[in-house]
């Protein structure tokens, strides 16, 4: 996914001189083709996350478009004043590559987790934050955001995710995708992390219950509409995210359900709300916090026998 969407932006920077890219001293194997073809539209601003994003920043005012890159918790968390009082308030062209979502830096500890990153994010005017499911669909709406003037938040794998579309399909911003139907529980899930939800599915229908699996890509703005019209009439409501229980793409959804559909529960699939004191593989923490498709599967039929 990270290749695909570098790919893009060269493609981009190809056909546009007003773009300009700046890394926190990271890319390398990706970001040389950009570097070596645009030395005076490439930056690289070393370990300086906050000076980075006032670049950025600069940048943009004077009418450019400009991308940064670097580590999920490193270009949010550590410049968050800078993302909201000069890049959100003043509603500049600015895209923000978060790279290492969830838990794909697992071997790295907590420092590189990438668990709060859209719920720190979400609550800012003018943000937008896309969070594709595979190459794909990173490729789909980076061709559609070459067009997307305002602040963005794209928050990205780490590389070798699994393809879970076969071809392209009509991307539309801002509107969710219904992977595979269902009639009997429905799952809204977001970045790779839809290849276990598919797998989950799988092993339910064994059990005789059918999951409807639905990707919402662009978490903000939400596909309210789709969450109300697929939640309806359905036994549980689901959400399922690489992403801190508290604040992410669960608390989105509720917020919907809530609003609009009184009374019904909503299960979040998310990390666990305490500091977390293991590292391993991305395979092996997802097991760990039931985030795989076996844990997802358990957990959702003992859910459901209490109904």
């Amino acid at each position: 996914m990270r290749s695909a969407i570098i790919e893009e932006i060269y493609n981009l920077m190809k056909e546009n001189g007003n773009v300009y890219f700046l890394t926190g001293d990271l890319g390398y194997d990706v970001l040389e083709k950009i570097e070596a073809e645009f030395p005076n539209r490439f930056y690289n601003m070393g370990v300086a996350e906050q000076n980075m994003i006032g670049v950025a920043s600069g940048l943009a005012l004077s009418g450019k478009k400009v991308f940064v890159f670097s580590i999920t918790p490193f270009v949010t968390m550590r410049c968050y004043e800078q993302i909201r009082n000069d890049v959100c308030f003043h509603d500049l062209d600015i895209t923000i590559l978060g790279i290492g979502s969830g838990l794909s830096y697992g071997i790295l500890s907590s420092t590189h987790f990438s668990l709060e990153d859209i719920a720190i994010l979400r609550p800012l005017p003018n943000m937008t934050i896309f969070s594709p499911v595979d190459e794909i669909e990173a490729r789909l709406g980076m061709r559609y955001f070459k067009n997307h003037h305002h602040p963005l938040y794209i928050r990205i794998g780490k590389k070798k995710e699994e393809i879970i579309y076969k071809q392209p399909y009509d991307f539309q911003y801002g509107k969710g995708v219904i992977i595979r139907p269902g009639k009997d529980v429905v799952i809204f899930a977001t970045g790779p992390i839809i290849g276990e939800a598919l797998s989950a599915a799988d092993l339910l229908k064994e059990k005789n219950i059918e999951a409807e699996i639905i990707n919402l890509h662009t978490i903000k703005p939400l596909d309210n509409d789709l969450i109300i019209s697929e939640s309806q009439g359905k036994k549980l409501i689901i959400t399922l995210e690489e992403h801190g229980i508290i604040g992410g793409l669960g608390s989105a959804v509720s917020e919907v359900i809530g609003e609009y559909l009184p009374g019904n529960r909503v299960m979040r699939f998310g990390v666990e709300d305490k500091p977390i004191n293991i590292v391993g593989s991305q395979t092996f923490l997802r097991k760990q916090f039931c985030l795989d498709s076996i844990g997802i599967m358990d957990t959702i039929l003992k859910e459901l026998k209490t109904y």
